[in-house]
């Protein structure tokens, strides 16, 4: 191997295993009233400083982001991630009075960001984050600098449990199936305190976060109204199309994550994402749906790497 060529290996190794520098900083927590409801959020770093949003999958909370952002906030870097209503600490209407949608807990998020001061950011995405994210860059893309993508998808590659049109899920968001309602609440209520009976001594996963999904999952009307969440899921596969496209226009910076043992988002998931946005950088990490609980350092660094080099401003340009 030539000197030049060596040595550009090296300083790529390094890179690799080095990366830039992952500590922690301790966050802060509250509740911010947003029309009319507690949302509860978990903030840390610089609030002059530009910012990046998390939003978090289904059925965690913006716990499952708590070591990432630890990892990450800084005097230069500010984080922020919130809980839906319904989700983790913040309050859960009954579906009578909210109506539980993706355009609702949407309007829900960018409600929450004006009250916070935010109108510039980047996001990083997750599972149901996904679908509300694409919606705040729809509908307000000069306020989103670059996209983060974790095991959540806008494309049927990575999703087969929907990609047959007469399967049960797609022929549910068509007609609803009260029969799925029911075992969807069933699953949620039979959900266990975190014990030792069953216990996987090698899972990652912290039982605090499983803890938090259990309990918030079990409170009256919860799991009745995510059924009408899941129910409007529908909505966003016919959005699908309509996100490709915002990628492939806006050309934006675009990081995904993808947590390989994820059987419900698979991995050509994230592949596809390169077919929309070929500058796309992909990283498949052996870990499960919630990557962020179980591999916080790699994505941390992931993260902090792609920020360095794909920097972002607190305020837009002019």
């Amino acid at each position: 191997m030539k000197a030049r060529a060596y040595m550009a290996y090296l300083s790529l190794l390094a890179a690799v295993t080095l990366g830039p520098q992952v500590r922690a900083e301790a966050l802060h927590y509250g509740w911010q009233k947003v029309d009319d409801l507690n949302i509860f959020y978990r903030e840390g770093g610089n609030p002059g400083a530009p910012t990046l949003v998390f939003l978090h999958g289904y059925p965690a909370s913006s716990i499952q982001y708590e070591k990432v952002m630890e990892r990450i906030a800084s005097p230069t870097l500010h984080v922020i991630a919130m809980d839906y209503p319904s989700f983790g600490y913040s309050d859960a209407p009954d579906h009578t009075r909210y109506a539980y949608t993706f355009d609702h807990i949407a309007e829900t998020v960018r409600h929450f960001l004006v009250a916070r001061g935010i109108k510039h950011y980047s996001l990083f995405m997750q599972d149901y984050g996904v679908p509300v994210g694409f919606r705040l860059l729809s509908s307000d893309p000069d306020a989103i600098s670059a996209v983060m993508v974790q095991n959540g998808v806008i494309h049927l590659d990575g999703f087969p449990k929907a990609q047959d049109p007469n399967g049960e899920l797609r022929q549910h968001w068509e007609h609803r199936n009260a029969a799925l309602d029911q075992r969807r609440i069933a699953y949620a209520m039979g959900l266990k305190f975190p014990q030792p009976e069953g216990w996987d001594e090698d899972d990652k996963m912290s039982p605090d976060a499983m803890l938090l999904m259990v309990a918030s999952a079990q409170r009256p009307g919860v799991a009745v109204a995510r059924t009408d969440l899941w129910f409007d899921y529908g909505n966003n596969v016919k959005r699908y199309p309509a996100w490709q496209a915002a990628l492939r226009q806006l050309h934006p910076p675009v990081l995904v994550i993808w947590g390989s043992k994820d059987d419900f988002f698979t991995t050509q998931g994230a592949v596809a994402y390169l077919r929309d946005a070929p500058q796309a950088e992909v990283h498949i990490l052996d870990t499960v749906h919630f990557a962020t609980l179980e591999e916080p350092d790699t994505i941390a660094r992931l993260i902090l790497d792609f920020v360095a080099r794909h920097p972002f401003d607190a305020k837009p340009a002019p």
